[in-house]
């Protein structure tokens, strides 16, 4: 099969996955409401591409962003070891004359008091990347991934459906259906939020909605 081809038939098998959750949502037959609803559909379908492309390449393994904190770790007790002084006074200072070579020493030592506490420090930044990535591992590239769907995917559209009133029951219209519907079109691959996940979701919405009304009032 030509690549034409091939792309011809991954458009018709979305066309088709798209019609399949219109379908599972109730609303296929009204053309002015299918109109509004495919177009608010693709909004969310191009915040879920964009957050893909943006992701590039896969996560690292856990074991690799271990070997990477390990690293970092080791580079904060080399610069405590090198010591504070050296690495303020020679480095830094070295590093301010790199970027403003028309510049001296007693420029560089007002500017540094002139910053006093709030003067950033190499080890503050280590620090502060080591705790990010400590925050990474403690929640885990599965938590992280289930939290862009959320934020992305099952949340626009628990309002879009709220929007176009389309009411779920177990039997006639599951919601777990329609949400099987949409992660198809869109290419949601495992592992999906299950049903119970959908409805916490829900549910917390239903909370911050509250909230919200009774703020405004």
């Amino acid at each position: 099969m030509t690549t034409h081809r091939q792309s011809q038939a991954k458009e018709g098998d979305r066309d088709q996955r798209l019609e399949q959750l219109l379908i599972a949502m109730g609303i296929n037959d009204d053309p002015f409401a299918r109109y509004a609803l495919v177009e608010d559909l693709k909004l969310i379908e191009h915040q879920w591409t964009r957050w893909k492309s943006a992701s590039g390449k896969p996560p690292p393994s856990r074991d690799r962003l271990l070997k990477h904190r390990e690293l970092i770790a080791e580079a904060i007790s080399d610069c405590e070891e090198i010591g504070h002084d050296f690495l303020v006074q020679e480095i830094e200072w070295l590093g301010f004359a790199r970027l403003n070579p028309d510049a001296d020493v007693g420029t560089f030592n007002a500017l540094m008091a002139d910053l006093g506490h709030r003067r950033p420090h190499v080890v503050d930044g280590l620090v502060a990347h080591l705790l990010d990535v400590d925050r990474w591992l403690e929640i885990s590239e599965t938590t992280y991934r289930k939290r862009n769907i959320r934020k992305q995917v099952v949340e626009p559209f628990l309002r879009l459906m709220d929007k176009y009133e389309v009411n779920t029951s177990r039997k006639q219209r599951p919601r777990k259906k329609i949400f099987d519907a949409l992660f198809d079109w869109l290419g949601v691959g495992p592992p999906r939020p299950t049903g119970a996940n959908i409805k916490q979701i829900a549910d917390d919405l239903k909370v911050i909605d509250v909230k919200s009304k009774t703020a405004a009032k």
